[in-house]
């Protein structure tokens, strides 16, 4: 079915548009009078905000780009992808793929601006942020659509999915820019709003619980055995994500390590409201190896007793 390099495709895509959108939040709440010093109509970012916005999209244009190299790699080759943009077809593939370059295009743009490379207006810098919101949001929920449309694996088949994809990718975006944040050394201008940040991911971590468990739900009872052998796959992908080959990962490394670990430590981020730099490396780390190993896991569930019913394992 899908190879390991689309799994990496759909964490690194994820991931990047995450960090993309909560900077491009971030960026458009910055008070207009810090903008400029002195106010005007071009963007002079102070040192703070360098390090904070200007480092950040870097990384998010970084982790774009290896998301689009892993799917050249799974493509085969650089022609593929580049046809697939100039002549599109209606698919999700089309759509998310301009979506990403979109994405990567004005990351690499707002990154320029926000470290203070050339020129450029404060009011188009907003109008980019906008857009690149957009445009984030639409890689974050087309990868979940992707794999959805894909009929013949019925685990997949439900809108739980995208759901889950984005909530995930927007916690792995926030727990870039906190760890970014340490890493810079903006953490100390700015430890109100990323105690703030901390707590939105919090909610957030909540929010992706709660979808996994209804997802789990939805696909157990959808594959209740009836009468067509569809709904007994569906039911074969539950108990091999939830008590397969892949339960330790999947219980250990994202609900425990993924979920319940970085919420209990994000509380208290967002309770203290000042740096703790091992504290939040510890937890962004956590949601990141949480969310690649979700997204491994709803593959290799998925893809599991399609193929033992083709024979192949």
């Amino acid at each position: 079915m899908l190879s390991d390099l689309v799994v990496c495709y759909l964490f690194l895509g994820g991931t990047g548009a995450g960090l993309c959108l909560v900077l491009s939040v971030l960026g458009l709440l910055v008070p207009r009078s810090c903008l400029s010093t002195p106010p005007g109509v071009h963007l002079h970012p102070s040192a703070a905000y360098r390090k904070l916005l200007g480092s950040g999209l870097v990384a998010a244009f970084v982790l774009l780009a290896l998301g689009i190299v892993c799917l050249v790699a799974d493509l085969g080759n650089a022609e593929r992808m580049i046809l697939l943009l100039v002549h599109p077809t209606a698919s999700y593939l089309a759509v998310g793929s301009w979506a990403l370059a979109a994405c990567l295009a004005l990351a690499a743009a707002l990154g320029l601006a926000w470290l203070g490379v050339g020129v450029w207006n404060v009011a188009l810098v907003r109008v980019v942020h906008v857009v690149a919101g957009l445009a984030s949001l639409v890689v974050m929920v087309y990868t979940g659509l992707l794999l959805q449309s894909l009929g013949a694996v019925p685990l997949w088949a439900t809108p739980w999915l995208p759901a889950l994809f984005a909530a995930s990718s927007l916690s792995c975006g926030i727990a870039c820019a906190l760890a970014l944040a340490q890493i810079t050394g903006a953490a100390s201008a700015f430890g109100a709003v990323l105690g703030r940040l901390a707590a939105v991911d919090a909610a957030v971590i909540v929010v992706e619980a709660a979808i996994v468990a209804v997802f789990v739900y939805a696909a157990s009872q959808a594959g209740a055995p009836l009468s067509n052998g569809t709904e007994l796959a569906a039911a074969q992908s539950v108990r091999e994500l939830v008590a397969g080959r892949n339960a330790q990962l999947f219980w250990g490394c994202f609900v425990v390590l993924g979920l319940a670990v970085p919420f209990a430590l994000d509380v208290v981020l967002a309770l203290r409201r000042r740096p703790l730099p091992g504290v939040v490396l510890f937890a962004s780390a956590c949601v990141l190896v949480g969310g690649f190993v979700m997204r491994f896991c709803v593959v290799a569930a998925g893809a599991h007793p399609v193929l033992s019913s083709m024979g192949v394992m």
